[in-house]
């Protein structure tokens, strides 16, 4: 026999991501699994429970180590790229699952939080090995991390509403956002990765 509980979840984010959360009933998730509204509800009562569940279970995107180089800094941003990727529903709905359930607003400030500190760690190691300049104002560093992530979480909505494929320039988006800071000497070490950085040519202003 196998383990409804597990079946559930595994179905429900399938036809979330494929439909979206708005569009799936636990009734839709009951007929995908073939079993009985009934035995669906006996382990979550609500669409709600179902949705707490995945977010709790998800991991927290990258974790606490902060990146030590820039090329570790890209696999970063790719980890992202995946957890985007796979979990597209819940980026789509990121604020209404908010709304709808503090449990996951907790969760969702939890891990802003987490991988902010990570980030503004490893902006430290790259200013302190010359591949970014210093701050030009004082919590710029932190602005700039403030935008990785509204690109992030909102890329999803942001390439439906372009009418683009989610994968294609995210990382390009990234860099974009992170060229600026980038010394000269932080230019030539991502040349030399190949790391896409949205097409700039030209060293912005700085060391």
């Amino acid at each position: 026999m196998g383990d409804t509980r597990r079946d559930i979840l595994d179905t429900a984010k399938k036809l979330f991501n494929q439909r979206g959360y708005n569009n799936v009933s636990t009734r839709d998730i009951a007929g995908a699994l073939g079993i009985s509204k009934g035995n669906l509800t006996y382990h979550f009562k609500k669409k709600e429970d179902i949705i707490e569940a995945i977010v709790a279970e998800s991991p927290g995107t990258t974790g606490t180590k902060a990146p030590e180089t820039l090329g570790e800094l890209n696999e970063y941003f790719r980890d992202i790229q995946r957890t985007v990727r796979e979990n597209a529903f819940y980026f789509w709905h990121h604020a209404q699952f908010a709304q709808i359930s503090t449990a996951i607003e907790d969760l969702q400030k939890g891990v802003f939080g987490k991988n902010t500190k990570t980030l503004l760690r490893a902006f430290g190691i790259f200013r302190d090995a010359g591949w970014i300049r210093p701050e030009a104002y004082s919590g710029e560093y932190g602005h700039t991390v403030d935008t990785l992530w509204l690109v992030s979480i909102y890329w999803v909505p942001f390439c439906k509403l372009k009418g683009v494929k989610t994968d294609g320039r995210f990382l390009g988006q990234v860099w974009s956002v992170l060229y600026p800071l980038l010394t000269h000497k932080g230019i030539r070490i991502i040349q030399d990765l190949g790391i896409d950085t949205a097409g700039h040519k030209e060293k912005q202003p700085g060391r």
